[in-house]
């Protein structure tokens, strides 16, 4: 049975597209590129994920921890893509979190806490993130518990930034769906004070910090579904 990783996968890109919550055309796209960057799941342990991008419509999502699977974005598709006895297999990622039946719970992404924001605001000091200067803010919002908490991010006017975290925005709602959960209004109303600004995401506290920014176009073939999607799952992921 390998339905795990693809599991673990899925529901640690939606953490990541939950950090980045910015996802809305409001700036002009980059030109391609790719990020690294670290976040926790439930359990405490450090994730890391890469995301590359060469249009903000192309997305492509992996993970050192499993380097057998990946996940592909391509214009409102996500798919999963794992390798199995040598041959590649290609499956529908929100087909397959409806197929399973919510096997597991959904971890939760960094926003799911955010019920209500109450404030976003500068605080004047800049912090160098990734060699990328940005500026701290201080968000205010109440929790799950109605509960006013205060947290520290930093953000920053970068069109890449921003052209990735519109992808994982999208793949994010696609996988949320899937899977049956459904965002808290205080991700949508930061995601919008994000974008109304201009602003991407550097650091979210200490749940998700950006740890390395590559401003070179991947190739063109790293976003090709290596296999035609399958339809259901095969015997051997029963």
């Amino acid at each position: 049975m390998i339905r795990w990783p693809f599991v673990v996968l899925l529901h640690r890109y939606r953490r990541l597209a939950g950090a980045l919550l910015i996802g809305w055309p409001a700036l002009a796209l980059a030109a391609g590129g790719s990020a690294t960057l670290q976040t926790f799941d439930p359990d405490g342990e450090a994730v890391t994920v890469s995301i590359e991008t060469l249009d903000g419509q192309r997305l492509r999502l992996a993970s050192p921890d499993h380097p057998e699977a990946y996940l592909l974005m391509l214009g409102s598709r996500t798919y999963n893509v794992m390798q199995f006895g040598g041959m590649p297999l290609v499956m529908d990622a929100a087909d397959m979190l409806t197929q399973m039946g919510a096997p597991m719970p959904a971890a939760p992404a960094p926003t799911d806490d955010i019920r209500k924001l109450v404030s976003l605001e500068p605080t004047g000091q800049p912090e160098t993130v990734a060699g990328i200067v940005g500026q701290r803010q201080r968000l205010r919002y109440l929790d799950s518990q109605n509960q006013m908490r205060e947290e520290e991010v930093v953000t920053a006017r970068d069109p890449l930034l921003h052209e990735l975290s519109m992808g994982m925005y999208r793949a994010g709602v696609v996988m949320s769906a899937a899977a049956g959960v459904t965002a808290p209004d205080g991700s949508d109303q930061l995601a919008r004070q994000l974008d109304a600004k201009g602003l991407g995401l550097l650091r979210m506290g200490t749940r998700m910090r950006v740890i390395a920014v590559d401003r070179r176009a991947p190739p063109v073939a790293r976003f090709e579904l290596p296999a035609e999607p399958m339809q259901g799952f095969p015997p051997l992921l029963e």
